[in-house]
């Protein structure tokens, strides 16, 4: 099932929205959509520093030289409350990108999932399936504890309907902010490598170097996913024009879930700090046999959104669930399988879709659809 579904509108008034600058003006630089990079432990790091938006990702660590201020940057913690105003002084708690209590609940064993996360090893980044419990999956301190009751009361107090606006329109919310919190915490750590090597002499401060560069260009991707949530997103829902926001949707029935995701990314290639189309996408377990999918879109990039995940929505059956998890594995990073799941999975069908995760990231292209790593 194909559907666009569209927002409810009401009258209210908008607040004033805090400048990006106003937020991030001490934060030179940032990064899109990097993959993971939760605190590191000594001598490893779990996590996401891979850009999934546009080609050319830099791992920091990759020079030993460089591995001391590399850990110390992934120590860093961006903790502002993204409230749509962003005037919010409160810090920012864990809150959960993937609804903890219904969705996650239906996929976990003994209170764990699995996730794809990057350790870096030896100065190299390793990928593969870890086990996180239920609590810790998909957090993200992008929210106060008010504003995340009051924002996302509609769809964290009652059941997932597809025909109501309010709570679609909320799902995308959260991966969109996710994703914010995302750019602009990666935006912080590089302005602080970035500081730790003019300060060691390593890099000119007056000068270009490949350092400056990628904080400036990060900054620009920060930027540009900042302005992406204000223009379509923040908005809208300041005034409730719900409508704005479109949505493709379509359920998988009689089957038992086997992940939950929640997933921001571009479905074009413009230029760092360009307006970019982008999509939202959720896979959301709604009960011991049934999920729903959910691709969001402001209504103006509707047609690029449309055809960029057109080969999932044209097609039934096997073949759209492979479709969905070749564009799950090739452009989503959050997402979460159930134990179960993965358990049915051999060694050479895990090392291949771990594979495919890590050169996706890199080179952020889709691959062709692969029946064999079937996600559901």
């Amino acid at each position: 099932m194909l559907g666009l579904l569209c927002c409810g509108r009401s009258g209210s008034k908008n607040k004033k929205v805090t400048s990006w600058k106003a937020v991030f003006g001490d934060v030179a630089a940032g990064t899109r959509a990097v993959r993971g990079m939760t605190a590191p432990a000594d001598g490893e790091l779990a996590g996401k520093t891979v850009p999934r938006r546009r080609s050319g990702g830099t791992l920091l660590a990759a020079n030993s030289a460089h591995i001391s201020d590399f850990f110390k940057t992934m120590r860093l913690r961006f903790e502002k409350c993204l409230e749509p105003a962003l005037s919010c002084s409160a810090a920012a708690i864990n809150a959960h990108s993937v609804q903890n209590a219904t969705a996650m609940s239906l996929i976990a064993q003994d209170n764990h999932v699995y996730e794809l996360r990057t350790r870096i090893r030896d100065g190299q980044p390793k990928c593969d399936f870890e086990k996180v419990g239920r609590n810790q999956a998909s957090t993200f301190p992008g929210f106060c504890g008010v504003h995340d009751t009051e924002l996302f009361k509609p769809i964290d107090t009652k059941p997932i309907s597809l025909a109501d606006r309010e709570q679609l329109f909320l799902i995308a919310y959260r991966s969109v902010s996710r994703e914010l919190h995302t750019v602009m915490e990666a935006a912080m750590r590089l302005q602080a490598t970035l500081q730790f090597q003019i300060a060691a002499g390593r890099v000119p401060k007056d000068q270009p170097s490949v350092p400056m560069i990628e904080a400036t260009q990060h900054m620009l991707k920060s930027w540009g996913v900042w302005k992406h949530r204000l223009e379509h997103y923040d908005k809208p829902l300041l005034s409730r024009r719900f409508e704005e926001i479109e949505h493709s949707v379509f359920e998988i029935l009689n089957r038992k879930p086997a992940l939950a995701a929640s997933s921001f990314f571009s479905v074009d290639n413009k230029p760092w700090g360009k307006p970019f189309s982008a999509v939202a996408l959720n896979v959301i377990p709604t009960s011991s046999q049934s999920s729903v999918v959910i691709v969001s879109y402001p209504k103006a990039q509707s047609g690029a959104a449309r055809r960029y995940v057109a080969p999932v929505f044209l097609r039934d059956g096997e073949e759209r669930l492979a479709e969905l998890s070749c564009l799950l594995i090739d452009r989503a990073e959050n997402f979460f399988v159930a134990p179960s799941q993965l358990a049915t999975w051999n060694d050479d069908k895990k090392k291949e879709i771990v594979a495919r995760f890590v050169k996706t990231a890199f080179d952020g292209q889709r691959g062709e659809r692969n029946d064999g790593l079937l996600l559901f």
